[in-house]
């Protein structure tokens, strides 16, 4: 079919005069080449932009338009300028950045694409040059924004976390001066909501940073076992407060200390668990595993983490986006959001990725693995060559029967399982557990009749008593939740293992001082109780002069250094103290930041500034455990 675009009778009045002013309407620089002829022509754009008048002086004065560029994005080695076309036509169809230095001396940053035209026999190519100049700039102006932002994003998680460690350190302390039950219960609920306060404000950080491409992954030595316990204890007085059964595992083969960066990793749990809990209904349950999968020959470990839920599922549509950020399903259902997005980029930059399988209507399972290194030990000691009996009495416990089953088994303990109650119940066994209510007691009649020589153990719900009225069938009660720290203890206690030594608190020895240097009164008193309870004299000082003032009076085991503060700064005070001490001195003396900073990079700034360990606050046991343990030598 002929080209009508025309009127047949205009072709006469369309000649190269009017051809060129169509071209010079353009505000992209435009030049033509063939085979033949090379450059043939260009518009009024293209001669306005660089030193020449004509395309005859192209043509005359250079041997290739690259000539003409101050550089290229891509070193391209074409010796025709016909090759340097064909490249940019087949493999940067998106455009070819180059720069080009105009008559006024300004740099001008272009986008150059190349288009092929046959016609008759003859191959034209268009070469377009699109200014790029304005974009580059309001990509800058925009990463100039962007670093600001997190700046201030910083300076609010500064801001948070000095009085929330304040407020979480406080509620821990008054939880251990003998409440009531009620006074109990609104201390839980304090500490609750501190803590989801404190994780939403982490993941708001966290995902701003993300989303800049600066969010990076820390590593440092952290005890595995006491980190995911201090994660359970929370998760089941969540779990409490809306009537939702926790179920958490850990394993006790997993390594002592594992490297990686704790912080992302509990991060990660904690939303997972939260979007768990969002979703499950009151009688629900959820079950959290942290086990060991495999040791590996490199000194490495690979350790998987489950968060399983029997909340309403997810839909098969909304599975395909869910882990993007600010996406919801429908509006009852707001699951998809910034949790589980911030959660699905912090597992693939450890190295992992985040596994969803949902059942709707019945539940969901989100999983992930990370590959971190470890110590080649167990967190807990091993009890070979012991059998129990855990019995099911109260069908409606089951999902107790199995989780304790599980875990006797993970120390190492032969357990038989049973639902039969009859006069060879506690036979082949040095312990019987009792999975059963005291509400409903005619079980224990029946059970009296029958002789035994094992000990009995009543598993109870957490807070929960073991009532007079059993103490002719129990021995012991263990309450839940079960982890493995206080399940060690137990199991050392009821089959009287000599040689294992009840889990407890660091034993600090006599005589050892700490220096705090913290400007935040309520900070410096609650750090100062903390390590008076471990036996530890302290001396407090609320900035860094008065600190290196006080190290040339005294000599202190360890000192703890805020790094933000009026006067003098820690990392000032500290490379002052430092250098008086001298280089046989240096290490005898661990300084500890202890500070509110905690986005990325920070820790390393830290580090590299001459601290020689580093706190995030709010602080909690376990973090000031670990280091006690590390630096003080704290026997267990």
């Amino acid at each position: 079919m002929n080209d009508q675009r025309f009127a047949s009778e205009s072709e006469q009045s369309i000649n190269k005069e009017l051809f060129y002013k169509v071209l010079d309407t353009d505000h992209d620089p435009l030049l033509f080449f063939t085979k033949e002829n090379g450059w043939i022509g260009a518009n009024k754009a293209f001669f306005d932009l660089v030193p020449l008048d004509n395309i005859e002086q192209l043509r005359n004065n250079h041997e290739s338009i690259r000539e003409l560029f101050d550089h290229e994005d891509e070193e391209v080695f074409t010796e025709y300028d016909k090759s340097w076309l064909d490249y940019i036509r087949t493999h940067c169809p998106q455009g070819y950045g180059l720069g080009i230095v105009d008559q006024e001396g300004v740099m001008h940053t272009m986008s150059a694409t190349s288009t092929l035209i046959k016609e008759g026999g003859s191959d034209l190519y268009l070469l377009r040059l699109e200014d790029q100049s304005n974009l580059v700039e309001l990509k800058a102006e925009v990463v100039k924004v962007e670093q600001l932002k997190s700046k201030f994003l910083a300076n609010i998680g500064h801001e948070f976390r000095t009085p929330m460690n304040g407020i979480l350190g406080f509620v821990d302390l008054l939880s251990k001066t003998s409440p009531s039950d009620t006074q109990l219960e609104y201390i839980h609920s304090v500490q609750g909501s501190a803590r989801n306060l404190m994780s939403n404000i982490e993941n708001l950080l966290d995902l701003a940073q993300m989303q800049n491409g600066r969010l990076s992954i820390s590593k440092s030595e952290f005890n595995i076992v006491s980190e995911m316990e201090e994660l359970a204890r929370g998760a089941v007085s969540m779990g409490r407060d809306k009537g939702v059964g926790i179920l958490f595992f850990i394993d006790p083969k997993l390594p002592t200390y594992v490297t990686g960066d704790v912080r992302k990793i509990k991060q990660v749990i904690n939303n997972l668990f939260n979007n768990a809990l969002k979703f499950t209904h009151s009688g629900g349950r959820i079950t959290i595993e942290v086990k060991l999968l495999k040791r590996n020959t490199t000194g490495t470990c690979n350790i998987g983490f489950t968060v399983k839920d029997t909340g309403k599922g997810i839909s098969k549509s909304d599975l395909s986006y869910i882990t993007r950020p600010f996406v919801s399903g429908d509006h009852a259902d707001n699951r998809l959001g910034v949790g589980l997005s911030l959660s699905h980029g912090l597992i693939s930059l450890m190295g992992g990725e985040l596994k969803i399988t949902s059942d709707e209507g019945k539940g969901s399972s989100f999983s992930f693995a990370l590959t971190l290194e470890g110590s080649s030990d167990h967190a807990m000691q091993m009890i070979n060559g012991h059998s129990v009996k855990v019995v099911l009495i109260d069908d409606k416990k089951v999902d107790d029967a199995n989780h304790l089953t599980n875990y006797l088994r993970s120390f190492g303990i032969n357990v038989t399982k049973t639902q039969t109650i009859d006069e060879s119940v506690f036979n082949d066994a040095e312990a019987v557990y009792l999975i059963a209510s005291q509400d409903k007691s005619d079980w224990t009649i029946q059970l009296a009749h029958f002789k035994r020589e094992c000990k009995t153990i009543l598993l109870l719900e957490e807070h929960e008593r073991l009532q007079a009225k059993m103490l002719h069938i129990v021995d012991y009660s263990l309450s839940k939740p079960l982890l493995p720290t206080s399940l060690l203890n137990h199991l050392v206690a009821i089959l009287a293992i000599p040689q294992a030594a009840p889990v407890s608190a660091p034993q600090i020895q006599r005589g050892v001082s700490a220096l705090v240097v913290e400007d935040n009164l309520i900070n410096q008193r609650l750090i100062k109780l903390l390590l008076k309870e471990y036996g530890i004299s302290v001396i407090a000082v609320s900035n860094g002069d008065e600190a290196v003032e006080t190290c040339r009076a005294h000599t202190f085991d360890i000192v703890f250094m805020d790094i933000d503060m009026p006067i003098k700064d820690g990392i000032l005070a500290t490379q002052e103290i430092k250098a008086e001490e001298g280089p046989a001195r240096i290490g005898k003396m661990p300084i500890i930041a202890l500070t509110a900073l905690a986005m990325e990079g920070d820790r390393e700034y830290i580090l590299g500034r001459g601290l020689d360990d580093y706190l995030s606050k709010p602080l909690t046991r376990e973090k000031l455990e670990y280091i006690l343990q590390k630096y003080l030598h704290a026997k267990v």
